[in-house]
């Protein structure tokens, strides 16, 4: 019963923060139900990486909330689509945000819905929040490999060290066929946050087996792992969230 009453106040908490975006959504669904469901991916300019953790609520809780917020995320003017993330065995949930541009992504983080959804949500924990230039060239080459629905994606992140930008253009620019070539790789799209020195990629997969293979393989090690340029190397793996995803305009 305990469980039930948690549940339901939380939800109402999270309802109540969003109330303003929740009340557009349902008074005029059309404009939901009028954005395009897919973009091109060489509109997008920024991705934004949302996680959190957990706190005194439990997956299937979440999952309850998110679906019925999801239409909210789908509204908000520039986002090409978000996939909505899950780690359940490490309690990590979150989001991968596909913007038209920053000006976008910084409207979202001042407004009303992100801070009732993740500032102010009290069962969200750990917050991290990260921004990212597309490199669109490399990008290009390996967007929309396969025509299919990701089931899991991953979040490489790393610091150069010992090269600059520039070369790490060039190194990506030749390289990228490799990736290209991967089995299972739906898409792969390449990050950089050049003023903190930050770069790396969200990859698409069409199973976690695939991804693992890629983990296990020559390129990896060549890439990442053995690689003295690049420091600080994170790899996170997180199985994709169906339905609110759909929503908010994931293919």
């Amino acid at each position: 019963m305990f469980k039930i009453i948690q549940k339901t106040a939380w939800q109402l908490t999270m309802l109540l923060s969003i109330g303003v975006m929740a009340f557009q959504s349902c008074a005029a669904p059309s404009q939901t139900a009028t954005k395009p469901k897919v973009k091109p991916m060489k509109n997008v300019k920024t991705i934004q990486v949302v996680n959190f953790n957990l706190e005194g609520i439990n997956h299937d809780d979440f999952m309850g909330v998110a679906n019925e917020v999801a239409p909210n995320f789908a509204a908000l003017p520039g986002l090409i689509f978000k996939v909505w993330l899950s780690d359940q065995a490490n309690n990590t949930y979150g989001g991968v945000y596909s913007w038209e541009n920053h000006e976008g992504l910084d409207a979202y983080r001042n407004g009303e819905l992100y801070a009732g959804a993740l500032t102010n949500n009290p069962n969200f924990a750990n917050l991290s929040d990260k921004g990212f230039d597309v490199l669109r060239k490399p990008s290009s080459v390996t967007s929309n490999l396969l025509d299919q629905t990701p089931k899991y994606i991953q979040v490489v992140s790393f610091n150069l060290n010992g090269i600059t930008h520039d070369d790490f253009m060039g190194i990506a620019n030749e390289v990228v066929p490799n990736f290209a070539a991967l089995p299972g790789l739906i898409s792969k799209v390449w990050l950089s946050d050049e003023e903190n020195n930050t770069y790396g990629g969200v990859y698409s997969w069409e199973s976690q087996e695939a991804c693992e293979a890629y983990r296990s393989g020559e390129l990896y090690a060549g890439a990442l792992t053995n690689n003295p340029n690049f420091a600080n190397l994170s790899d996170k793996g997180f199985d994709v969230l169906g339905g609110p995803s759909k929503v908010t305009h994931m293919k």
